[in-house]
């Protein structure tokens, strides 16, 4: 009896195992012809959800958002509801690069534009040159500006005319620098520009100016006690033009204004001297050489209707 349990148990076993090697092989031969997951394709260049194609919403746009004026959110990351253009020729003043369809402004800003060039007429008899100002909707720009999005920020040459430009100047014409090597002022600055600057900031409106440091320099030496010289503030590039920043609306109250200045500090300090230092120099050579594409800004929820749809 126990000759014929011993020999069943070994039979059992040997069972077994030959089908736990049966059930081994197949799951192997399942493994080696079950075709993988295919790895995750990356992410077109042109996916609605990458910043190139981001930015290219933006800029198909051609024509401003109807509605009540509104710049809505900050200078660098906003957009503009009911734009105006700023006619191509006016009192004083004659638009520059009109291709670019930047142009477009809050009303506010076309006021001050609009005045500031007559003024500077009446006195000197020479036209201004306005630069770009903002797209049609405003909003982020692939190349070039990094703020002019919200309709607020204008550029306008150093350089006046005593006639206005033709049609072909307009998009030819370059602006000439007025500084060298980053830190020095041309000896073709003088108290024309310095002139024309300090009647620009000379306006409750303004925020800030943004100019080349050596520029600040020079009207820190020149206007010293002048109530308006606070709002210069020195900034990479603007060798060829200063950039003037309007106050946000108070009819606005979707407007992120940039922060104040302190009157009682016109910025004639340390503040300054740090462009002119190593440091500012290490900045700068990183700055200029940098290959980091330009990251799509966090916009205000108003601004995500703005962008034209894509044709299909």
């Amino acid at each position: 009896m126990r000759r014929r349990l011993s020999a069943f148990v070994l039979l059992v076993g040997a069972m077994m195992t030959a089908l736990l090697v049966l059930v081994s092989t197949d799951l192997a031969a399942q493994r080696a012809t079950s075709p993988r997951p295919a790895p995750t394709p990356p992410r077109p260049a042109n996916s609605p959800s990458t910043p190139r194609a981001k930015f290219a919403e933006w800029a198909r746009i051609t024509d401003p958002l109807p509605g009540p004026a509104s710049a809505i959110g900050f200078y660098s990351a906003g957009c503009l509801q009911g734009a105006e253009p700023l006619p191509l020729d006016g009192d004083g003043y004659s638009v520059m690069r009109p291709s670019r369809r930047h142009y477009y402004a809050h009303p506010s800003l076309l006021a001050y534009l609009t005045q500031f060039a007559s003024a500077m007429y009446a006195r000197d008899k020479q036209f201004l040159l306005i630069g770009d100002i903002a797209p049609p909707r405003g909003g982020p720009m692939l190349t070039g500006h990094v703020s002019h999005q919200n309709g607020l920020d204008a550029d306008i040459w150093f350089t006046t005319r005593a006639t206005r430009p033709t049609n072909v100047q307009r998009e030819q014409l370059g602006a000439p620098t007025f500084v060298t090597g980053r830190k020095t002022l041309k000896p073709t600055w003088g108290a024309a520009q310095a002139k024309l600057l300090a009647a620009a900031a000379d306006n409750d409106e303004v925020n800030r100016i943004f100019v080349s440091p050596p520029i600040k320099r020079y009207m820190c030496k020149e206007y010293p006690k002048a109530a308006w010289l606070y709002r210069i503030r020195p900034w990479w590039g603007h060798e060829e033009h200063f950039h003037v920043r309007l106050v946000c609306p108070a009819e606005n109250p979707l407007c992120n204004e940039q922060d104040g200045l302190n009157p009682a500090d016109n910025g004639c300090g340390a503040d300054l001297d740090w462009w002119f230092s190593a440091e500012a120099d290490r900045d700068w050579q990183r700055l200029s050489t940098s290959t980091e594409p330009r990251s799509f800004p966090d916009l205000p929820p108003q601004c995500a209707a703005m962008p034209a749809p894509r044709s299909r």
